[in-house]
């Protein structure tokens, strides 16, 4: 694994609250998903736009942009090789052909490992049969063009590719040695252990205090008690009646600890104990009700993305059975009981068939010296992006052809301290920036609150941006926007 070194970048004490609670790597977003062509302000015509994400923890904007109909060139710099892992994951899951897996099951996939420590055995299949098709597409740059060509590894060091290798035989290793090597729950159980100390015992009522005082009014669709759940055991996302038993390895990273007097690397979970996985995609919907809106939401964007047209069909209202079907008035008939059961055997059975496929897909290796193309759909969007190495941020500005090049520029909350006049020559004159908002980080008091807008101004001000909207920074919703003056 790969040691975590997410910078915070505000002040020692805010550093220290994320990394108690948040962790030292982000395995999803602190706000929700967005359309960031829509912060662009020449987001008109056929020309390109270039946008600069520096700490985005996920693909969430990327769907987003994905559905704009812009042609969008994305640039990814992130914290961790595990998380560009996690990129191409979850780019695969979502471009499945139709025919190997439906709308339903790629939401299902997706959501079980984007936010569950613990995961269904069947997701965790898909994950192990795909690998030999992952490390291709990070060692043979043709093989990559021909199955996800708007990704682009290029600019990655080879040292970095090996490590993704690396990280990608981790998750699928199936020895017996292995399967001990990353204890998910007792990691997650040491990591609530270690933030709460002596209020373990009164963990429910945190959690609950947690909620009512930070994300009832500022997510109002999310529920207190899947929340508490999430917070105690790490799975957030339940599909039907699954059994959640397997530890999602994608979930694994590594810090470098004081053991025994000397420096270590110690592997476990490190990410968020505390924020929850929702935040993304699930506080909001245009339905207003208390659905599951994560899975409608995402449903939404991989639907488009797939067909280039809208999907509109409501989310079903069984908000704790997460992919099961409607709930049935009392007195409904025995035609529709039997529809209802062989919709889900024939979802149960598709589920089948992909792994299966993929399977077949990934045998024979020892026959064959390449890996047979993996079998992905191309996108109904114009969106390319490109991950840039780890750790080069402000090595950007010395790439001549990069100065004045970027139509906007996305801070995530860890990423701040790179808010310099350096980094802002990046942008084309009368161009914006947008900062991640941090009032849905659950951790911080409200003193950390209070300071970070005029931390992000006196940044702001040294680089030549002017804050556009509103000075509270409750009032800016997901995220702070700027505009860089000439």
């Amino acid at each position: 694994a790969v040691v975590s070194t997410q910078s915070t970048g505000i002040t020692n004490n805010l550093s220290m609250a994320l990394l108690d609670g948040v962790g030292h790597i982000g395995w999803w977003g602190l706000s929700p998903s967005q359309d960031l062509t829509t912060y662009c302000k020449h987001n008109k015509g056929d020309n390109p736009l270039r946008i600069l994400c520096l700490g985005s923890n996920d693909i969430r904007h990327v769907l987003e942009m994905m559905c704009s109909g812009r042609k969008v060139e994305v640039y990814m710099m992130e914290t961790n090789l595990e998380l560009y892992c996690r990129h191409i994951l979850f780019f695969s899951v979502l471009l499945q052909p139709p025919n190997l897996m439906g709308l339903q099951e790629k939401t299902e996939l997706y959501l079980d490992l984007y936010g569950n420590c613990l995961a269904r055995s069947a997701s965790t299949k898909f994950v192990t049969n795909s690998i030999s098709s992952f490390i291709r597409m990070v060692t043979d740059e043709d093989y990559l063009e021909k199955v996800l060509p708007m990704l682009d590894l290029s600019a990655l060091k080879f040292k970095e590719r090996d490590f993704m290798e690396g990280i990608f035989k981790f998750w699928g290793a199936t020895d017996s040695k292995s399967k001990e090597a990353f204890p998910i729950e007792r990691f997650w159980d040491g990591r609530v252990r270690a933030y709460l100390e002596e209020r373990y015992d009164a963990g429910k009522n945190i959690f609950d205090m947690d909620f009512s005082m930070k994300l009832k009014e500022r997510a109002a669709l999310l529920d207190s008690r899947e929340y508490a759940t999430w917070r105690k055991s790490g799975v957030g996302f339940e599909v039907r009646d699954g059994v959640y038993d397997t530890p999602n390895r994608t979930l694994c990273s590594g810090i470098i600890k004081m053991i025994g007097g000397s420096k270590r690397l110690a592997r476990g979970y490190w990410g968020d104990i505390t924020c929850s996985p929702y935040l993304s995609h699930g506080i909001y919907s245009p339905l207003k009700s208390m659905y599951e809106v994560a899975e409608h939401n995402l449903m939404c964007l991989i639907h488009q993305i797939n067909t280039g047209k809208k999907y509109n069909k409501p989310p079903k209202p069984d908000r704790f059975s997460f992919a099961g079907g409607e709930k049935k008035e009392e007195g409904a008939t025995l035609e529709e009981v039997i529809e209802e059961e062989e919709e889900e055997e024939e979802e149960e059975k598709n589920e089948e068939e992909v792994v299966e496929k993929i399977e077949n897909l990934n045998v024979g290796t020892n026959r064959r010296k390449k890996t047979p193309l993996m079998e992905l759909s191309e996108p109904k969007s114009n969106v390319s992006v490109k991950f840039l190495p780890l750790g080069t941020t402000e090595q950007l500005p010395e790439k001549e052809n990069l100065i004045k090049s970027f139509d906007l520029i996305y801070f995530s909350s860890s990423q701040v301290s790179y808010f310099t006049p350096k980094i802002t020559a990046l942008l084309k004159d009368d161009a914006n920036l947008v900062i991640e908002n941090v009032k849905y980080v659950v951790p911080l008091q409200k003193e950390h609150e209070s300071a970070y807008l005029p931390k992000i101004k006196e940044l702001a001000n040294n680089a030549k941006c002017e804050l556009l909207g509103s000075n509270d920074l409750m009032n800016n919703n997901f995220h702070l926007s700027f505009h860089r003056v000439n």
